[in-house]
């Protein structure tokens, strides 16, 4: 994932916003809260999109990334500590960012995209890969909500007889743009 493309005073912002969802998801797993929502975290105006709040961890995803989010989180440190040394010119820099916005995308089930980014806009999204489906696999599935851009991917080899692949549900999810 490219962060060139971001506004050069969206830099900072996007790598504030991305390490303090690093900051966030490390903590709840330290202290064993990874089932509550992130209260309210700061939202920049740089992001492009609407998220679903509040934030919500999966914890098997979570578990699955622990280790390289730790050693991103590391990463990013000096330079929160000194934002100047922020920089698009600064290719590890930017590589980490994307390492870290990849993996909290599938740790929170939600695209983050900034300003001068030519992806989808942020905003939740599910992803499923399946070689067989004998049940029941929904998507997304809302009951007043999701108003923001929104996506789901299901992906199944075979789905058995009387098994049921449901891309969307609502009452809501209007994805507008």
């Amino acid at each position: 994932m490219d962060f060139s493309a971001v506004v050069g005073g969206a830099l900072p912002v996007t790598l504030t916003f991305l390490y303090q969802r690093l900051d966030a998801v490390l903590e709840r797993r330290r202290s064993g809260r990874t089932a509550e929502p992130e209260a309210d975290p700061e939202i920049p105006a740089e992001l492009v999109g609407d998220l679903e709040l509040p934030l919500r961890i999966d914890s098997d995803r979570l578990a699955s990334r622990l280790p390289v989010l730790e050693v991103l989180a590391l990463a990013m440190t000096p330079y929160t500590r000194a934002p100047e040394r922020i920089t698009a010119e600064d290719a590890e820099l930017l590589q980490v960012m994307g390492r870290a916005r990849e993996a909290l995308e599938d740790v929170y089930g939600q695209r983050f995209t900034f300003q001068g980014e030519t992806r989808e806009r942020s905003g939740p999204f599910s992803e499923q890969h399946y070689d067989t489906v004998a049940g029941e696999v929904t998507g997304l599935e809302a009951e007043e909500a999701i108003r923001g851009s929104a996506s789901s991917v299901i992906r199944a080899k075979r789905v058995e007889p009387g098994g049921r692949v449901v891309g969307m549900r609502a009452p809501v999810i209007d994805g507008r743009t």
